[in-house]
């Protein structure tokens, strides 16, 4: 993997020292609640150099579900902040003991590995960090104290984070995703493909391997640092999993993320891991059933929204004259079927349109101050 670099920046300082007030002030339990690409091991790591440098007796357990995850962090912490800690997997029997507990992904934090590690741990403090802690469980986090740093938005905004351009497929399975990146292998290029089951990555990966498109299935058994180092060096063009890359895999060149049908919690997760910037790097494709329980367009606003349409990408945003050029090609395709189509001129935004074909009626609205489309059914 490509060396980290490190850039403090002013939301995680106010979050630290935010932080920092509140285990002075007495509370023992603080969450930093901030997105995906925000820096929150920047964030922990600061927390824990503070306290140290105040205590250097302070003994810090950094703990998370996944080798990978504390792989990372070790890496960051010998860089740059030199804190000494230890790096405890939530599944170990026999943690050392602490006096501060850092739980990197704390959405995890009210599962009963992680409640029995805190009594073998017998911290007296603890911090969380997450993107996402509410859980779809509905079980309550502990944390007595929430940290808001800072929004997916507003990093895109900042540019900290990159713009996503939206893609909506009418079915999301492993052969219908298969054949869209196949089709479009130069839109979408390194790519990370989420789906329900090991059976169904397996599926997707076969049909690409088969057109000549190499690709792997990440599962929690397979050597995950070399089809990584494989996957970033270009050896391996798209990466199948089901969840094991939802959290802490971090690939900035990464252009575009295959989102399966989910909630909120792993939508948010999935689209994630494509929104870090990279060098030449201007945007990150989401490709997602328009069917999903959670769109992408609730996480932040898209720079662009494509469609698929009878094997093809319709253009949902853009300019007014580029959507106003895309509705008459397909108003003139329906009028040369029908020689009682009449196109009216079209209204001023917000754009209402009426099309009369024989005894139908045919409506659709285009906001195009949301830069969307709500409906295009009529075309097809």
């Amino acid at each position: 993997m490509k060396e980290f670099v490190f850039e403090k920046r002013e939301y995680q300082v106010a979050a630290v020292n935010e932080t920092l007030q509140a285990f002075n002030s007495g509370c023992n339990s603080v969450l930093i609640e901030s997105p995906v690409g925000s820096g929150k091991t920047i964030m922990g790591l600061m927390v824990a150099s503070e306290i140290v440098k105040q205590n250097p007796k302070l003994r810090v357990n950094w703990v998370a579900s996944r080798q990978h995850i504390l792989k990372q962090t070790q890496k960051v912490n010998a860089q740059y902040f030199h804190v000494p800690l230890n790096l405890v997997s939530v599944f170990d029997k026999e943690p050392p003991e602490c006096d501060l507990c850092i739980i990197d992904e704390a959405h995890h934090e009210a599962t009963n590995s992680c409640i029995r590690m805190y009594a073998r741990c017998k911290n007296t403090f603890t911090l969380g960090l997450s993107a996402t802690p509410q859980r779809t469980d509905r079980m309550k986090l502990s944390f007595k104290r929430t940290v808001h740093s800072c929004s997916i938005p507003m990093l895109i905004e900042d540019t900290v984070l990159v713009p996503f351009h939206s893609y909506k497929v009418p079915h999301y399975d492993p052969l219908s995703i298969a054949q869209i990146y196949a089709s479009s292998k130069e839109r979408f290029g390194k790519s990370l493909a989420f789906f329900r089951t090991i059976r169904e990555c397996r599926q997707f990966a076969k049909f690409l391997n088969e057109q000549g498109i190499s690709c792997e299935v990440v599962t929690g058994s397979s050597d995950k640092e070399r089809q990584i180092d494989d996957f970033e060096s270009g050896k391996i063009e798209v990466i199948a999993n089901v969840g094991v890359l939802t959290e802490g895999f971090d690939l900035p060149e990464l252009k575009s993320v295959f989102i399966r049908d989910s909630g909120k919690l792993p939508t948010i997760q999935m689209a994630g891991r494509g929104l870090r910037r990279s060098q030449n790097k201007t945007h990150c494709n989401f490709i997602q059933s328009s069917d999903s329980a959670f769109q992408v367009e609730r996480i932040a606003m898209p720079q662009e929204q494509f469609r698929l349409k009878k094997g093809h990408w319709l253009s949902c945003s853009g300019d007014t004259k580029q959507v106003e050029d895309e509705i008459k090609y397909y108003m003139k395709k329906l009028k040369d079927k029908d020689n009682n189509f009449k196109l009216e001129a079209l209204p001023d935004v917000p754009r209402e349109i009426e099309i009369s074909l024989h005894d139908r009626s045919y409506r659709s609205k285009v906001l195009l101050s949301h830069r969307t489309y709500d409906s295009l059914d009529f075309i097809a």
